[in-house]
C-alpha cells in the first residue's frame, strides 16, 4: 500500500535503526541459505556474506554497467553452482540444449590441457621460411628493410641438454650457442 509512503515514512526509514544484521541472522536461523539482492547495483551482498559466512550464498541480479540478460544469467549460474535450484526451462524453451558430462573429482587424473609441442611445426603454413637449424624455428624477412628476424623457442623441454650448462643451479645458454646463432644469422643475410 503506497499510501503510507509519505514524508513520515521516509523520515522514520532514514532515522531509525535498520537492524539489518539481526534480520539477516533471523532469516538464516529460519533455514534460508541463499540471498539475492534485487537491484541495479547490489551493495548488501557483501554484508550478508560477512554476517553469515561461507555456508551462505549471496548475489545480486544486476550490476552497474551490467544490466542485461547476460549479467542476470551469470547471477543465476552463481546460485546454481552453490547448490540453489534454478529453473532453466524458460531460458532454453524452443532451443536445443543438453547437459555436458564433466570429469569427476581431480579430472580422473587425466589432463585436458594441450601439451606444447617439442618440435617446430610446419612454419611454411604460417607464411614463414624454415631456418633449417636445430636451435632456430623460422626466418622472417622484414618488408622493405633488407633485414631478417630469426625466431625460435629455447627451453629445457625442447633442448634438455641445456640442463648441463648450469652455474650454481641457474641454467645459462652457452656462449658457443650464441656464436652458432650469430653465424646462422650472418648466413641468412649473406654475410658469411
Amino acid at each position: 500500500d503506497t499510501s503510507t509512503l509519505d514524508a513520515g515514512y521516509w523520515y522514520r526509514n532514514l532515522r531509525q535503526t535498520v537492524e539489518f544484521e539481526q534480520a539477516t541472522r533471523a532469516l538464516a536461523a529460519d533455514g534460508f541459505t541463499a540471498f539475492v539482492e534485487v537491484s541495479p547495483h547490489p551493495v548488501l551482498t557483501m554484508a550478508v556474506q560477512d554476517t553469515l559466512g561461507e555456508d551462505t550464498v549471496a548475489t545480486g541480479t544486476l550490476r552497474r554497467n551490467e544490466g542485461g540478460l547476460d549479467r542476470f544469467l551469470l547471477s543465476a549460474a552463481e546460485l546454481f553452482v552453490h547448490g540453489v535450484s534454478v529453473t532453466w526451462d524458460g531460458l532454453f524453451a524452443g532451443r536445443v540444449s543438453g547437459r555436458v558430462s564433466l570429469p569427476t573429482y581431480a579430472f580422473q587424473r587425466r589432463r585436458f590441457w594441450p601439451e606444447p609441442s617439442l618440435v617446430a611445426g610446419d612454419v611454411a603454413a604460417a607464411g614463414l621460411v624454415s631456418a633449417e637449424h636445430p636451435l632456430l624455428g623460422a626466418v622472417v624477412a622484414v618488408p622493405g628493410s633488407g633485414t631478417v628476424v630469426l625466431t625460435s623457442r629455447l627451453s629445457l623441454r625442447a633442448q634438455p641438454w641445456l640442463r648441463d650448462h648450469a652455474v650454481h643451479g641457474t641454467v645459462l645458454f652457452p656462449g658457443t650457442g650464441f656464436v652458432e646463432l650469430a653465424v646462422r644469422g650472418a648466413d641468412a643475410v649473406g654475410a658469411g
